[in-house]
């Protein structure tokens, strides 16, 4: 009797030391169990979307998002802020930032789940009729690329508009509903809600974006004009939206970059720097060739950095390699992470891993990389090069009107359609044709991410150049950028992009080092 006795009393203790903890230290309990279930959630979903991208296997992401529905609430997102506000560790606090990030992103994309499907639904679909034919909504983008002859390019560009009618009615249902949901989550607008998110001022960015668009108008007019004169065939008052596609199908490189050296040059690169991808068994490259198989290069962080995987079906041409070596970027990077913390591993801002892949993949423009890895005569090489500037400024040129164009969007414009097609015709010079205005919809990025590929392409051109002031033009040559880079790699996440500009000797991200490698490669391709 005593010792049931004193079973009752020594539990009844319990009882009361538990309900007497802390409010804050039960909330912090609950923060760790929120982000097991994140981590096992992340890990499924890459490892569902390798089966599927690899394999043909079926995708079943909703059913990923049902099973852990309960992660991504308002509750949840309130509640983190709070273990946030409270945290005076500033490791910790970081790791709780990312965390409250990624279940609002994750919350957003839950609450436009049945919309986007409604979306990809109705554009698997439609069928648009061109000049007596019915074909599918999203074969028309392929068939503008390769087509030669303007006229039927137009064809082709018209014919969308009444698809696009369509769609627009549901992607302004997703407008209208972010706007209220930042609202919900006590944000006084989306672009504030986006703002915190991303980590960085949007009224700095916007007087950068202004300020590329204008000292790069000279130089890009030129060669513009150039490329549509000697490639198009067409006068560049005569050059549209429609035209582009063929403008960057530029095959006559193809030739130098075969679908059979393609690993064993990939597998040189890295060398060069110390890495060998045979023995870098956290690394899997798969480059077998299977029907059911993305043709796309992709890279899957399954579980960081243990299990990494990176998928290539070797077709040949430079726009695959440019794939290859940009995924093998993101590989690297999670591969060699060292990090513990979840949040340090998966849930850091994209513009370091982008900078990372950009900087891989922009070895393909490197004059030293060139004449080490391919056979390209020096005329062909100067062409290559001029082609590869003009490339550049133009996705800077249009990325900077995406983000200042959705800045206005989401901040209620009174004419959106008009301000997008007016601000795209001004960057990339298309002239502009009212059918440019039925995009000002489908061309948006969630939560700008058109502002994280600009500062991944800022920063790879600093990272770049300190690569080149340490170990020279041919830097991937050198051992020692492999170590360097590692110790980069190293740190994961845990960095954001304004972080790693000051661990490389920068007091910011800024264009300053992609403008002048732009006029490096138009220097070495007037030689």
């Amino acid at each position: 009797m005593r010792s049931l006795l004193l079973f009752f009393a020594v539990a009844f203790s319990v009882f009361l030391l538990s309900s007497c903890e802390p409010q804050g230290r039960k909330d912090a309990f609950f923060v760790d169990s929120l982000r097991a279930d994140a981590e096992q959630l992340v890990k499924a979903q890459s490892l569902m979307g390798w089966n599927n991208w690899a394999f043909g296997m079926q995708s079943n992401q909703d059913s990923l998002y049902t099973t852990y529905a309960h992660l991504f609430t308002r509750e949840n997102i309130a509640l983190v802020r709070r273990v946030e506000d409270a945290e005076r560790d500033s490791v910790q606090k970081k790791r709780l930032r990312y965390f409250r990030r990624y279940l609002t992103t994750e919350y957003l994309s839950k609450e436009n789940a049945k919309l986007n499907d409604r979306i990809s639904n109705l554009e698997a679909s439609l069928v648009v009729q061109c000049q007596g034919k019915d074909i599918p909504y999203r074969q028309v983008s392929t068939l503008l690329s390769n087509e030669k002859n303007q006229t039927r390019r137009e064809a082709l560009y018209l014919a969308l508009d009444p698809a696009l009618d369509s769609l627009n009615q549901l992607y302004l249902q997703v407008e209208q509903q972010n706007l209220r949901l930042a609202r919900d989550l006590g944000y006084g607008s989306y672009n504030d809600m986006a703002e915190a998110l991303k980590g960085f001022s949007f009224s700095e960015f916007k007087q950068v974006a202004e300020r590329v668009l204008a000292e790069t108008e000279g130089t890009y007019t030129v060669l513009l004009g150039e490329l549509t004169t000697n490639q198009l065939r067409i006068p560049p008052d005569r050059f549209f939206r429609y035209d582009i596609g063929p403008l960057f199908r530029n095959a006559r490189f193809d030739k130098y970059f075969s679908a059979s050296s393609m690993m064993p040059v990939l597998e040189k690169t890295y060398s060069g720097l110390g890495v060998n991808l045979a023995t870098q068994n956290n690394l899997r490259i798969d480059a077998e060739v299977r029907e059911t198989k993305n043709p796309r290069a992709v890279c899957y962080p399954v579980d960081v950095p243990s299990d990494v995987r990176l998928s290539i079906k070797p077709i040949g041409g430079v726009d695959d390699y440019a794939a290859l070596f940009h995924e093998m970027g993101h590989g690297e990077h999670y591969a060699n992470t060292r990090e513990n913390a979840f949040e340090f591993r998966y849930l850091g801002e994209s513009t370091v891993t982008e900078t990372y892949a950009f900087l891989s993949e922009y070895l393909l423009s490197n004059q030293a990389w060139l004449r080490l890895h391919t056979r390209m005569p020096v005329r062909a090489e100067k062409e290559f090069l001029r082609f590869q500037a003009f490339h550049r400024l133009y996705y800077i040129r249009r990325y900077s009107a995406k983000f200042l164009y959705e800045l206005e969007l989401h901040d209620g414009v009174a004419d959106p359609a008009g301000l997008y097609a007016q601000l795209q015709s001004t960057a990339t010079g298309a002239h502009e044709i009212p059918s440019d205005r039925k995009r000002y919809l489908s061309d948006v990025d969630a939560l700008f991410y058109s502002a994280s590929y600009l500062r991944a392409w800022y920063l790879e051109a600093q990272l770049s150049a300190k690569l080149r002031r340490e170990f020279g033009f041919n830097w991937f040559e050198h051992p020692g950028a492999g170590e360097y880079l590692r110790g980069l790699w190293g740190h994961g996440d845990r960095w954001d992009g304004n972080e790693l500009a000051r661990m490389i000797g920068n007091e910011a991200i800024t264009p300053d080092a992609l403008l002048d490698e732009v006029k490096l490669m138009l220097l070495f391709s007037a030689k």
